[in-house]
């Protein structure tokens, strides 16, 4: 009989230990998104200066896509984010990445949705590419003077905002990111810089985007 008595004690606590770690990561007050979308593009003076020396625009449209995770103190969020994104417009293509950290709220409900506005500082760097055609010489050439390709960066502090759109399990406290629209700029005007040359008269832009993201992931 004690036997019995102690298995039963014995698979009891066991199961007191599961449920104990089970709750402990339910209530994990952890939140993590990811994201996917749209994005419009906007350097005027770089596209001035492309319209005027006729070899195309700057890219305005691209897809984006990231990852962030936060931690969260009651209602608010303290997390970072990885995003990155790629443009194109004929054969001139820009490809960007931030990194990003945040503080956001989860405050503001109606009914089961929540909308989360998201105030977020970070590094951007930029890449453009112009493909140059109807070049001519020898092979030669093209490994020292000549050039099918002109490279440039841009790398920049910016600010990013957005506002995303929940919905809520209230009887776990789960939280569905559905989707998110924002707006991240350059916060002062930085050179673009052609790589591995040393050129002149540089434009100076503000470079920005105003995005649109489908979103999911899970928040206790």
């Amino acid at each position: 009989m004690k036997y019995i008595v102690s298995v039963v004690l014995s698979l009891c606590a066991i199961n007191l230990v599961a449920q104990e770690k089970e709750n402990k990561i339910k209530h994990l007050p952890v939140e993590v998104i990811y994201f996917g979308g749209i994005q419009f593009n906007n350097a005027s003076n770089l596209n001035r200066i492309l319209r005027q020396e006729g070899v195309g625009k700057f890219p305005g449209f691209g897809w984006n896509a990231g990852a962030g995770v936060a931690y969260r103190i009651k209602q608010t969020l303290i997390g970072g984010s990885l995003s990155l994104s790629t443009n194109s417009k004929k054969d001139n293509t820009l490809n960007t990445g931030d990194i990003i950290v945040y503080v956001a709220t989860n405050a503001v409900h109606a009914g089961n949705l929540i909308v989360s506005p998201q105030l977020g500082v970070g590094s951007q760097w930029s890449t453009f590419t112009i493909q140059k055609h109807n070049q001519s010489g020898s092979f030669d050439d093209f490994l020292t003077s000549a050039s099918n390709q002109t490279q440039m960066e841009h790398n920049a502090a910016i600010v990013d905002f957005n506002i995303t759109l929940k919905s809520m399990n209230k009887n776990r406290t789960i939280f569905y990111p559905e989707c998110r629209v924002g707006y991240k700029s350059s916060i002062t005007k930085n050179e673009w810089k052609i790589i591995g040359t040393k050129a002149t008269n540089i434009p100076s832009d503000r470079l920005g985007s105003f995005y649109v993201q489908l979103a999911w992931g899970i928040g206790r």
